[in-house]
């Protein structure tokens, strides 16, 4: 693998600047307004760059995986203004919008950023979890040149990875790093997993016959070895799933509960949640379809965004309060 950051791919056609700068029309006032004065008042590209990495960098920004839910108007002055809370997607999107209306060609680049070493087998291990999006600005004597806003915003994220730069319990169980322990046995296991993709899915069965017979098997039967090892792997899957579904049933917080319940017997009646509605987005939403049960899904929506999102935990009052508004809610 090889990688050239300092390739240029020549002169931004017309067409390619054109989509670089598109914007929609009318929208984000306050976004377009900071950057006109940027542009105002810097005569070069880079200039406006700094700037608005120091506005990242020195105003209340704060990374997370959870930021504030719900599609709205003008969302880019919402993050930019209002609630700051946000992963790289924001980040990036936001300083590509900005760069855009100051006039400088910019757009937005996902990848990964990260990954882990696994020394029980010399290989990395690169998971959704270290998924990153970034922005790229055109200069005109460098070309394509990358910006991370991220990297003000959350320095750690990019110098250690996201493990430093968020809650654990916002991140996959496999990908967490909190347990030496755990740390271990995933490494283990991902090894066992690779080792079977290179030396039994990855080469044909002579190979295969091969490899087997260098162990000291003699004539292999193929079928019945395969058979044996799909069935190994069948019940360490199955208790793997098992000892996860134990810990998660010990785990699992009832807010959560009683609201996956609420969503559940909503689904039934044909009103499914939007991956990107919020809580009350979704009751409000219910809430104009079928005004008989407005009140209640109302007071359901309000009640588990405070309980989810408070800085205090819930008490088991409210929590009971949210179980029987579910029980009793009629469809």
């Amino acid at each position: 693998m090889s990688s050239y950051p300092r390739y240029q791919t020549g002169p931004l056609e017309t067409i390619w600047r054109w989509r670089a700068l598109h914007l929609p029309a009318d929208n984000n006032p306050q976004t377009r307004r900071l950057a006109q004065e940027w542009r105002s008042r810097y005569a070069e590209p880079e200039q406006i760059v700094q700037a608005a990495l120091m506005f990242f960098r020195e105003e209340p920004f704060y990374y997370t995986l959870s930021p504030p839910g719900g599609l709205v108007e003008n969302n880019v002055d919402k993050f930019l203004f209002e609630t700051r809370s946000g992963f790289c997607e924001h980040y990036a999107s936001s300083f590509v919008f900005l760069m855009r209306a100051a006039g400088v060609p910019a757009r937005v680049v996902t990848g990964y950023q990260g990954g882990e070493s696994n020394a029980l087998s010399d290989y990395f291990i690169v998971r959704q979890s270290d998924a990153h999006a970034w922005a790229e600005v055109w200069l005109q004597e460098r070309g394509w040149t990358r910006v991370d806003p991220t990297a003000a915003v959350s320095p750690a994220r990019i110098e250690r990875g996201i493990q430093a730069a968020v809650d654990l319990n916002d991140l996959p169980f496999m990908a967490r790093r909190d347990n030496s322990w755990r740390q271990d046995l995933a490494l283990r296991w991902d090894s066992f997993n690779n080792l079977w993709n290179e030396w039994v899915l990855s080469y044909g069965p002579e190979r295969q016959r091969e490899f087997l017979s260098g162990l000291g098997f003699g004539a292999v039967d193929w079928r019945g070895m395969t058979t044996a090892m799909v069935a190994l792997l069948g019940c360490l899957s199955l208790l793997a799933v098992g000892w996860h579904f134990l810990r998660q049933r010990a785990t699992v917080d009832p807010v959560i509960h009683w609201y996956q319940r609420f969503c559940n017997k909503l689904a039934r009646r044909g009103f499914v949640r939007e991956s990107f509605e919020g809580p009350v987005d979704f009751t409000e939403r219910v809430a104009r379809q079928r005004p008989d049960i407005a009140p209640q899904v109302r007071r359901i929506g309000h009640l588990y965004a405070k309980l989810r999102y408070s800085r205090n935990l819930p008490t088991a009052e409210s929590i009971e309060a949210l179980r029987r508004g579910i029980k009793q809610l009629r469809i």
